[in-house]
């Protein structure tokens, strides 16, 4: 009977499918939250690989498991007559909830879960050499950092960044000096769309463009020192408050920027960048969308007041 038939194909097929070779089904032990046993292939029993499907009978199998058969047998596994019907590709509604399939990295020293239809592309690059910064840009390490572990400068600056601990002030100035060494020339000091009477303010130190502070984009309550290099937040309220920096960025690429609190900073800071500069000030400037920002408390803020993901941590003053 048909389930005999089945257990005769189990036991062929056995011999010839082990673990998860690449022509055969994927094992099962590497999905999370499989439920039944839909995607099943009728003649390796593993999750079906490039899944095609009988009209006749219902049955599924792999591309390479099927063609396998027809190449000795002119019928379906379970005898359906192919001449009054025909083995193809799944539907496209099936394909998308096969797709939708959560599943493991074949390589043990990753583990990631990925969705089937990502699973190809990931497992290529899965034993490559990863920036160190993978995590948030996706990419390997070109051969030309190899020995520092980056794709790019853009994570290379990341990477230095992400090291700034125990003595500050010493480590900041590793930054500026990897700044001037990778980084080339300075940054031109292009304002967008701000008066070009704020570009004259603009100064060049060891290679490194300065901004001052725009005393005509400012919350209330906000002091600016006459160099216009500090602010002072005279606030009793616990009102967050905005001031912004008298230059814009030219050109997308990557930039570095350093604001320093002192200990006369009694308040929460919120520190990023604002694509706009028409909002109200007397507000957080990542309350709003076309704002981000790292607050203090060790999250990031984009058009939220009250919410945003950990990152890092508490910035002790």
């Amino acid at each position: 009977d048909r389930r005999q038939r089945q257990m005769c194909l189990r036991d062929r097929y056995q011999r010839r499918v082990h673990g998860d070779q690449q022509q055969y089904g994927y094992a099962k032990e590497r999905f999370t939250g499989l439920i039944g046993e839909t995607f099943d292939c009728s003649i390796c029993y593993n999750v079906v690989r490039d899944p095609k499907e009988c009209h006749g009978c219902g049955s599924m199998f792999c591309s390479s498991c099927i063609e396998d058969w027809l190449k000795k047998r002119k019928e379906c596994p379970t005898r359906c007559d192919l001449s009054k019907t025909k083995i193809e590709r799944i539907s496209k509604a099936l394909m998308r909830i096969y797709n939708d399939l959560d599943i493991k990295c074949q390589y043990e020293s990753c583990g990631k879960v990925v969705k089937l239809c990502d699973l190809e592309e990931h497992e290529k690059k899965c034993q490559l050499p990863k920036c160190i910064n993978f995590d948030v840009c996706q990419n390997i390490s070109k051969p030309e950092y190899s020995n520092m572990r980056v794709c790019d400068l853009s994570c290379l600056l990341h990477k230095n960044i992400k090291n700034v601990f125990g003595d500050g002030e010493k480590e900041l100035q590793q930054i500026k000096d990897f700044m001037k060494q990778y980084m080339g020339q300075p940054i031109p000091a292009i304002g967008g769309n701000l008066p070009s009477s704020n570009l004259a303010r603009a100064s060049i130190s060891n290679g490194i463009t300065e901004f001052k502070w725009d005393t005509n984009n400012i919350g209330t309550g906000i002091i600016v020192s006459q160099d216009k290099k500090h602010v002072f937040l005279k606030e009793t309220l616990y009102m967050f408050r905005t001031v912004i920096g008298d230059l814009g960025f030219a050109q997308p690429g990557v930039y570095y920027w350093e604001i320093i609190a002192d200990s006369q900073t009694e308040n929460e800071l919120k520190i990023g960048v604002t694509t706009r500069r028409d909002f109200n000030f007397n507000s957080a400037f990542c309350d709003y969308e076309h704002g981000f920002a790292y607050y203090g408390l060790g999250q990031l803020r984009h058009n939220s007041n009250a919410s945003g993901p950990q990152y890092l941590s508490l910035i002790h003053i």
